[in-house]
């Protein structure tokens, strides 16, 4: 009898560790799909031609669970040569702040040699 008492005590207090556990690695997670959504938006926002840049305006949702990844593009035109990209990556978890990265595009020029 006094086993079981100690046993139920130690699978007890074990009870509040492994609930940590499984709540650090959920958030983790999330973490995770807010970066590669970051990452993907900054992909298509380098690999899309100067002169396109003014199509990836507007916003993204993608979902998982949940949660929900908000990603924005916005482009504006600095000089004819220059463009500036904004990412902006919200989600709907509590206490997380939005992710912002800022991107200058120019223009390929070809110089030729002399």
């Amino acid at each position: 009898m006094v086993a079981v008492v100690i046993f139920s005590v130690v699978i007890l207090s074990l009870v509040g560790l492994s609930f940590r556990v499984a709540k650090s690695g959920t958030r983790a997670t999330d973490q995770a799909l807010s970066m590669a959504v970051l990452l993907a938006k900054v992909d298509q926002a380098t690999y899309t031609a100067f002169d396109s840049l003014g199509n990836l305006v507007g916003c993204d949702t993608t979902a998982s669970g949940g949660v929900k990844v908000i990603g924005c593009i916005a482009v504006s035109s600095l000089s004819t040569r220059l463009d500036s990209v904004r990412i902006v990556v919200n989600t709907t978890l509590p206490a997380a702040r939005p992710d912002t990265i800022w991107l200058e595009r120019a223009k390929w020029r070809f110089v030729p040699m002399r």
